[in-house]
């Protein structure tokens, strides 16, 4: 199902924001990453999205990537199982936003599907106990918002850095360098817009987040412009490499 859908889109992925948002709102994970992506944003983000793609889509690749994972994370204080199943969660979950904000509703059979596939990567990682299905995934997501989350630093250096003053310009893969000049301004509030628009409600009461009726209206209007753009928009762009040839393998072996 993941491979069929065409799961992960360049256009998807401005809801990311919200996923790191969630995690670094966490204390171990915040500490972790410290200011990383203040210096380079795009850098890190790159990095994230690199590795999600070779463990959903890579193949054989796929546990190698894994592996790496696991040992590139052994070292830092705190990482353990619980922190791995919360940014695997909230990565889910993310994209699961952004599917429904972005693209016709799935039925909820398929969402169930995607949670399982997802759930049982999981499992390369050493995630043995995520949340069964849906259900028990939004009451996860919601107890840890209520008893361990909170404004961090982390949460500070990202919202800083989506202001995007700083940082250098994406990689070639995300956008052409000689665009960036003219993204950068849209980009930057674009960014924050879909990372803080959003959130659990809760966790943005919390975090101390502003969020007006105004904003909630103009994070309308850039889901109703990526959905027109994403209609004209050729399916080998609109994807990544690696999961648009996922997608054409998926469903040529149906026919």
């Amino acid at each position: 199902m993941t491979w069929r859908l065409g799961w992960y889109t360049r256009f998807e992925l401005v809801v990311l924001g919200r996923a790191v948002l969630m995690q670094v709102a966490h204390p171990v994970i915040a500490a972790a990453v410290s200011d990383g992506y203040r210096a380079d944003p795009f850098a890190r983000l790159s990095r994230t999205i690199t590795s999600s793609q070779l463990r959903l889509f890579g193949g054989e690749q796929a546990a190698r990537e894994a592996g790496r994972l696991v040992r590139a994370h052994a070292t830092i204080p705190g990482v353990d199982e619980e922190l791995f199943r919360w940014v695997h969660a909230t990565s889910f979950e993310s994209l699961l936003t952004a599917y429904r904000l972005l693209r016709p509703r799935l039925p909820v059979i398929h969402e169930e599907r995607l949670y399982r596939e997802w759930r049982d990567t999981g499992r390369s990682l050493g995630i043995r106990t995520m949340p069964g299905d849906l259900a028990a995934l939004r009451d996860y997501v919601d107890d840890v918002v209520a008893t361990q989350l909170m404004p961090t630093d982390g949460v500070r250096n990202l919202l800083e850095a989506f202001e995007l003053r700083g940082g250098k310009a994406p990689g070639g893969e995300h956008l052409p360098s000689v665009l960036w000049p003219f993204v950068r301004p849209v980009a930057a509030r674009v960014l924050p817009d879909f990372a803080v628009g959003t959130l659990p409600p809760a966790l943005r009461v919390k975090l101390g987040l502003e969020w007006t009726d105004r904003d909630e209206r103009r994070l309308r209007r850039w889901v109703r412009l990526i959905r027109a753009v994403s209609a004209f928009v050729p399916a080998s762009l609109l994807h990544y490499p690696m999961p648009y040839r996922a997608m054409l393998s998926a469903r040529s072996s149906r026919v």
